[in-house]
């Protein structure tokens, strides 16, 4: 199972952003992870789980080929 943060920017993009860099999202907005609340996630999870409802476009990016390249893991 794949875990990393996710970050509840109240941007309009109506749900949770992952995080692919630090201080970074997938869809683009830039935070500070020293004052912005990031949580932990884990992929796979259920349908009750917190965090299932990312924003759009972090969902669309929500794969493991691509969070991994962001990460500095080639598969």
């Amino acid at each position: 199972m794949t875990t990393g943060y996710v970050v509840n920017l109240e941007n309009g993009h109506d749900g949770y952003c992952i995080e692919s860099l630090v201080g970074v999202t997938f869809c683009g907005e830039t935070f500070d992870p020293t004052t912005d609340e990031r949580e932990v996630y884990a992929i796979d999870r259920s349908e009750d789980h917190p965090h299932t409802y990312l924003c759009f476009d972090c969902s669309r990016a929500n794969a493991r080929h691509v969070r991994g390249a962001a990460r500095g893991e080639m598969a």
